[in-house]
């Protein structure tokens, strides 16, 4: 008896052909990242607890704001292409968590890499050795002063990039001006539990406004700062100083309530002016940016 072929339907026959065809990173390897993307969150989350377990630290928490910053940063360096603390408007990250609401204090770690084949565990693990491997990358993922983190992730073709955004939730209701112009007094609010920290100082810092960034300048960055130079304090201890010229006196109830009204001259220059809160947590002895603000100051 003679074998005869089987014959399959046309859309049977396209679908065998996709499967056969597919590359090897598209049915594993970065791929399979997002068919798994709560369960690898939370595996990255366990392996930063057990880390910050290992060296005494309490764990952090996944926190949403944080979260949908990580995922939007991680999506926009996969689809454009890049890899920096930078976007390609020029904002760095404490910018972008003002814009979506957020204003306590953050730090930033990224990771990106190639995976041709591979379970998303792989993946996660490999990112994770990587940023320990780090010196800078591990000492945010070991501060102390964290208690939340924002995990995202992306993924395009073998591409993989994930982003940790470190929270410290020291206190809240943070309010603080996004615009202003160079010499106006803006407030900035808040409130802290006075049983546990102690207010240290509030810096004003500056550097020159963002500009558009092309994909080759982003990938020639590296660590980022808030702010290139500090031009004012506000404090209640008149016994520290700093190098400026400026100090101010800052209002502080018993309650821990914050109310503090702030100049944005820095010699008469426009700018991102830096509004940053440091706390003394007296548990640990340890000091905390407990908020950050990045104001766009126009002329």
């Amino acid at each position: 008896m003679l074998d005869c072929p089987v014959k399959l339907p046309g859309i049977l026959l396209f679908l065998l052909a996709l499967i056969c065809c597919r590359p090897a990173h598209a049915q594993d390897g970065a791929a399979s990242l997002l068919d798994h993307y709560e369960e690898a969150r939370e595996y990255c989350l366990e392996l930063v607890n057990e880390l910050r377990s290992d060296n005494g630290l309490p764990s952090v928490r996944l926190e949403p704001l944080a979260s949908e910053l990580a995922l939007q940063h991680a999506r926009d360096m996969a689809e454009a292409g890049y890899f920096s603390h930078w976007d390609m408007q020029g904002h760095k990250p404490t910018r972008r968590y003002n814009e979506l609401g957020g204003m306590h204090g953050l730090g930033e770690n990224i990771f990106f890499a190639e995976y041709q084949a591979g379970g998303w565990q792989r993946v996660i693990d490999e990112a994770m050795d990587s940023l320990e491997a780090s010196s800078g990358h591990r000492a945010t993922m070991l501060n102390p002063g964290y208690t939340d983190v924002g995990l995202g992730m992306a993924v395009n073709g073998s591409r993989v990039y994930l982003v940790q955004e470190f929270i410290c939730r020291a206190g809240g209701n943070y309010a603080c001006p996004l615009k202003a112009r160079v010499g106006d007094v803006v407030s900035f609010s808040g409130q802290f539990d006075p049983k546990r920290y102690a207010l240290n100082y509030i810096l004003l810092r500056h550097e020159p406004l963002p500009e558009l960034r092309e994909q080759r300048w982003l990938n020639n960055t590296g660590t980022y700062s808030e702010g290139d130079t500090m031009f004012a304090v506000y404090t209640p201890h008149t016994e520290r100083r700093f190098n400026v010229d400026t100090y101010y006196d800052v209002g502080l109830k018993d309650d821990g309530r914050i109310d503090a009204r702030l100049l944005l001259d820095y010699k008469g220059k426009p700018g991102s002016y830096y509004v940053i809160l440091m706390l003394h947590d007296t548990r640990t002895g340890g000091e905390v940016k407990a908020a950050c603000v990045a104001i766009e100051v126009l002329k």
